[in-house]
């Protein structure tokens, strides 16, 4: 299957990036796109951006929660959330709202769909992890959504913006089960040269491809993976479509 993740920095410069992005996943045709960053913005549009995307993308299946209430900038308020197409039906879907840490002007949530693939069950989850540029948010709380995922006795494809620059930092809490796509080298975040958006996949897959968008889109960079079942001893994960 092929997953990609974008955050998607709402409508901001939307005229200009709009038909980009659509051409961008057009290209790529993922079964699966995870977007963060999905906000409704009243005084732009009576849609959110996912909404806008999907009149030309055309998938089938989409779930969007938008239920932050944030400060703005250019307006007093905006409401920001997370949102999925899919091409397989989705046959569940929840919200959770992570721990809010003293000091996080941010509220975050983690977005579990659970997607029916010719009769196969796909668990996946959605996130957008706070910044750490003075503190560090995102650990804990990656922590509480592994621990929220072990304590249902569940194994999920995560995908999303983590915020982290270094996620392989935080191996021990995620190695036993899952595989990371920080054994790719790539940047997601070109503005400041780094990588925070990533993939967390079951260890029963593997990655077959890692590849990485121009800069054309916000100023992250869309992250997509395709992934298949694991097979003993054979490592197939290879980078595709790499930009420093």
């Amino acid at each position: 299957m092929k997953f990609t993740s974008l955050n998607l920095r709402g409508f901001e410069d939307w005229e200009r990036r709009r038909d980009r992005i659509v051409h961008h996943l057009r290209h790529e045709d993922p079964d699966v796109v995870f977007f963060q960053e999905v906000v409704f913005l009243p005084e732009i549009s009576p849609y959110d951006p996912v909404h806008v995307l999907n009149r030309q993308l055309e998938y089938p299946h989409s779930q969007t929660t938008i239920s932050r209430l944030q400060v703005g900038r250019d307006y007093p308020v905006y409401r920001e959330g997370l949102a999925v197409l899919s091409r397989y039906p989705i046959i569940s879907s929840e919200i959770i709202v992570l721990k809010q840490e003293e000091g996080d002007e941010h509220n975050r949530i983690l977005q579990l769909i659970d997607i029916d693939k010719n009769g196969e069950r796909i668990k996946l989850a959605n996130l957008h992890l706070s910044i750490t540029d003075v503190i560090d948010y995102a650990t804990p709380q990656l922590a509480e959504v592994l621990d929220i995922l072990k304590a249902r006795g569940e194994t999920r494809i995560l995908m999303g913006d983590f915020n982290l620059t270094h996620l392989e930092e935080t191996s021990s809490m995620w190695s036993e089960r899952y595989i990371a796509s920080t054994e790719t080298p790539y940047i997601s975040y070109p503005k400041t040269n780094k990588r925070i958006d990533y993939a967390l996949i079951p260890r029963e897959y593997v990655f077959d491809t890692i590849s990485v968008s121009d800069d054309s889109l916000p100023d992250h960079r869309a992250v997509t993976v395709t992934v298949s079942p694991s097979a003993p001893a054979i490592s197939r994960t290879r980078l595709l479509g790499f930009h420093e």
